[in-house]
């Protein structure tokens, strides 16, 4: 009978735990293929449609490493530690400027920690900023700025909803590549690229497109800023207002860049044009919430009043005291003058011919380089008239204050007298320090010349 009945318990737990395992496999039934993040998952049981639905999967994050994943079951609670000891040697290998070792160790890192943003920022920016200088060649420097550019771009896809590591990644590539001191060589190398690899072409890897850096880091800003839109996504680089002016400004810097090239062709025209509709027409037109309430930075004075009727808590005069005060921080109105007005074929002449003279200054053609300098300055006058906020920006200050030197330089050289209207005057006499210190760097280019 004791026999009989310890069967029948034993039967009895045996069904009861093959009935229990019906539902627990179909709650905890793994996914079967990916969804796209932010919508629940297509398959799976409903533990797995929940963690994809709150972000608490891996797969939710970005690409899985199967080696990564490997390396922390293995490491159990010792990957914090391991961390460390890694981070550590790493610091201690670029003290000693052993590349080689300090990349491999840099990977074993983002191996124990590929979800932790500031790996693939801190690195990535070591091997473009601080890396690449340690080189000589323009050409070894390049490399090693690619490499950390490349650093980035796999950061990204493994942290796919990470809006600030695709904002830096845009930031190395419009910035770095387009402003460091070897600007010229970086930015055509970035579409040529000096390794034999790539066939006069660019990397792929970095540039599948074979366009300007300017507008590959525009399309990383953009990314940036969908990303920010994500209700679980959240960015402290900076005030919202700025982050989200970046592609509409890498535009902008595009279409400078192309002028400081000396192209002033139909191209420039059109960057400068796009430029102005991503600045007023898209970026311009955004809701931003301030202790104002929320405004537009391109509102008008019939929007604000709209805005102000709308918010119970905040009038007319609050929202124009925070569109003014966002506006200067964000230099919202300056940018809009300047796309609007250097797309205009005078402002576009002007330029040419400032770029001609200077050109011709420094291959000894005086007289040629006088007359486009005095005639480009004359017709830059006329449209600082009409415009006078684009001298609130120090870099046309200082191409004013440039072809001013290079105009008088020749003047002298002629024995003419310097007229006391000469044109732009003021910002020579409003400027002295930029004048004495681009005096002194213009005297010695042109001692080395001699």
């Amino acid at each position: 009978m004791n026999q009989t009945s310890s069967r029948n318990r034993k039967l009895i737990y045996m069904f009861t735990i093959l009935v229990l395992l019906i539902p627990i496999g179909a709650l905890g039934m793994p996914a079967r293929e990916r969804s796209q993040p932010g919508q629940p998952g297509q398959s799976g049981g409903k533990i797995a449609r929940l963690r994809h639905e709150y972000r608490l999967g891996e797969t939710t994050l970005g690409d899985v490493d199967p080696a990564s994943a490997t390396m922390n079951l293995v490491l159990l609670g010792m990957r914090g530690i391991a961390g460390s000891m890694l981070w550590m040697q790493a610091d201690e290998q670029k003290r000693m400027k052993n590349w080689s070792e300090h990349e491999q160790t840099v990977e074993s890192i983002i191996k124990l920690q590929p979800r932790f943003l500031k790996v693939w920022q801190h690195q990535g920016w070591n091997l473009a900023f601080n890396v690449s200088v340690e080189c000589d060649a323009v050409e070894d420097r390049f490399f090693w700025v690619k490499k950390g550019a490349k650093f980035m771009i796999r950061g990204t896809r493994q942290n796919e909803d990470a809006a600030p590591l695709f904002h830096d990644t845009g930031t190395l590539m419009g910035k770095k590549m387009g402003r460091s001191d070897e600007h010229k060589q970086f930015r055509r190398f970035f579409q040529v690229d000096p390794d034999p690899r790539w066939v006069g072409q660019a990397d792929e890897d970095l540039n599948p497109e074979g366009i300007d850096n300017y507008l590959v880091a525009k399309d990383y800003y953009k990314i940036a800023n969908e990303k920010e839109l994500l209700p679980w996504v959240e960015q402290h680089i900076m005030d919202r207002s700025l982050f989200r002016s970046y592609p509409a400004r890498s535009q902008l810097d595009y279409a400078v860049a192309l002028g400081a090239d000396g192209k002033f062709d139909e191209v420039t025209v059109n960057a400068w044009r796009q430029g102005n509709e991503d600045w007023t027409t898209e970026y311009g037109r955004e809701d931003f919430l301030t202790p104002g309430g929320v405004i537009k930075l391109g509102a008008t004075e019939e929007e604000l009043k709209q805005l102000a009727a709308e918010d119970p808590d905040h009038d007319l005069a609050d929202k124009r005291l925070w569109l003014d005060k966002y506006q200067k921080m964000t230099n919202y109105p300056f940018w809009k003058a300047r796309s609007e007005i250097e797309a205009q074929p005078e402002m576009v002449e002007a330029r040419r011919k400032l770029h001609e003279g200077k050109r011709l200054f420094f291959k000894q053609d005086i007289t040629q380089a006088r007359e486009m300098l005095e005639g480009g300055l004359k017709e830059l006058e006329t449209i600082f008239e009409q415009y006078p906020i684009l001298l609130n920006e120090a870099e046309i200050v200082e191409d004013v204050i440039k072809s001013q030197l290079m105009w008088q330089h020749v003047m002298n050289l002629y024995k003419l007298p310097i007229p006391e209207d000469f044109p732009l005057v003021e910002v020579w006499l409003q400027n002295p320090s930029t004048v004495y210190q681009m005096h002194q760097r213009l005297l010695e280019r042109v001692n080395s010349d001699i």
